[in-house]
């Protein structure tokens, strides 16, 4: 692929007011795999620019269904509309900011090609090599010593030096079990079916029962585990399970070369400790980022004048009804309450997409009632650092972040703050939202 094509591929056009948008020809629809659409172009269908399908900033919804087949309908119609009218722009899809740059576009011609090379991979793999990708998958994201990974990883390889594998590529030592010197020495019968072992695992905390028919295979067994990642803490027991399993390799080294043997209750005390310890790592490394987090939400508080308008704001999502119901409740600093509105919407797939929009709806309502000075509170941490870094994770969330820090331009203060708490009276709204067909408001009159 050359530059030209590359950069065509990874380019949409992020719809404004639609006027330079040619609906047939132009990669303008971001769920389509080149942009274009899909759809067969109706019998006297006339209508050639996007701006022929948007009226008051808003989708034609009826002709959207009449002129597209109804999955490419419902993508156009989640294509949020920029309320500033824009002019269409090129966007570039690869990126946050949707600006092109060569180490984007080198980095973008590097996953094409992987991505590429695995869909080749996939169509020739069997049923048990599409098993063993997902035993690489999880075996890299669990919470458990580098050493140890790399160790599963030989498991998983069959590579473990176990006392089979070393006689049979070298012809020399025993194949025999050095514990209970019964059968050859493999990575199963180790782990699984030698007596020392099973001691160990009669005294875990945990039993694997249903694992049982799959300890002749060690690649089997630990596919079969995994099935338990769908449970309840069934992470965190596979992560023990896998502390246990190094366990019994340092004691089988231990008895093979140092003639040293541990009582099965040690072993299973030593893996409770080193996988709490890696638990206690990881939870001090999310109080960190949540202290961090905080921080800047103290910050953002203290700034806060008597002056200003605290804007809350709630999204519920009914499926039955295909709709998203927007609460958005405005009080003074001293939790007053100053106006509030029921909003209604269609639902998109991205929730983030959903609260993004009502933030935007919020800041409107806020400039008709000509407040000069608002801080909104919002409960996504993702959302508030696209707004107050300007970048977004997609060309939909690119057009409401635009338009959002637009608007805040329009006051003489416009702050955002992180609210983790959802306040009951926005959700209460919200709530009654679903079942509206006009947008609702209320004004305290004392407070205008």
């Amino acid at each position: 692929m050359n530059a030209r094509d590359l950069v065509q591929n990874g380019t949409r056009k992020k719809i404004g007011n639609g006027k330079a948008t040619n609906i047939w020809r132009d990669n303008w629809i971001p769920g389509n795999r080149d942009g274009k659409v899909t759809s067969v172009r109706p019998l006297n269908c006339k209508i050639k620019r996007v701006e022929e399908l948007i009226c008051g900033f808003r989708w034609r919804i009826p002709l959207v269904f009449r002129t597209f087949n109804r999955k490419e309908a419902e993508e156009i119609l989640e294509i949020p509309i920029s309320i500033s009218g824009k002019d269409d722009s090129n966007y570039w899809i690869h990126s946050g900011n949707g600006i092109y740059t060569v180490n984007s576009g080198y980095k973008a011609l590097c996953r094409g090609t992987v991505q590429y090379k695995e869909r080749r991979e996939k169509e020739a793999e069997t049923s048990i090599a599409s098993s063993y990708e997902k035993q690489w998958k999880w075996m890299w994201r669990l919470n458990v010593k580098s050493k140890i990974k790399h160790f599963l990883w030989k498991c998983l390889h069959g590579l473990l030096p176990v006392n089979s594998l070393v006689f049979k590529r070298t012809h020399k030592g025993d194949p025999i079990c050095g514990g209970c010197g019964e059968q050859e020495e493999s990575i199963e019968h180790m782990f699984f079916q030698c007596s020392k072992a099973q001691e160990v695992w009669k005294m875990a905390p945990l039993q694997w029962d249903g694992l049982r028919e799959q300890t002749g295979n060690f690649q089997a067994w630990w596919t079969a585990l995994l099935e338990a990642t769908c449970r309840t803490e069934g992470k965190e027991h596979i992560e023990l399970t896998v502390n246990i399993l190094w366990q019994l390799w340092k004691r089988r080294n231990e008895w093979q070369f140092n003639a040293k043997h541990r009582h099965p209750w040690k072993i299973i005390q030593k893996a409770l400790q080193e996988w709490q310890e890696q638990k206690d790592v990881q939870s001090k490394q999310e109080i960190v980022s949540e202290d961090a987090v905080r921080a800047d939400e103290e910050v953002d508080q203290e700034e806060a004048g008597w002056n200003e308008i605290q804007i809350r704001i709630s999204t519920k999502e009914q499926d039955q009804s295909n709709r998203v119901g927007m609460g958005i409740f405005a009080s003074t600093f001293n939790n007053h309450w100053v106006a509030a509105w029921a909003l209604f919407d269609r639902k998109t797939v991205n929730q983030l997409q959903s609260t993004a929009e009502a933030v935007k709806m919020a800041i409107i309502k806020a400039r008709h009632q000509q407040w000069k000075e608002i801080v909104v509170h919002i409960t996504s941490p993702q959302l508030l650092k696209m707004i107050k870094e300007r970048k977004a994770k997609d060309i939909k969330m690119a057009t409401l972040i635009d338009d959002i820090n637009d608007l805040r331009s329009l006051f003489q203060k416009c702050s955002f703050c992180l609210d983790r708490s959802l306040d009951s009276r926005c959700e209460a709204i919200s709530d009654y939202a679903l079942g509206i067909f006009q947008d609702e408001e209320w004004i305290n009159p004392q407070c205008v």
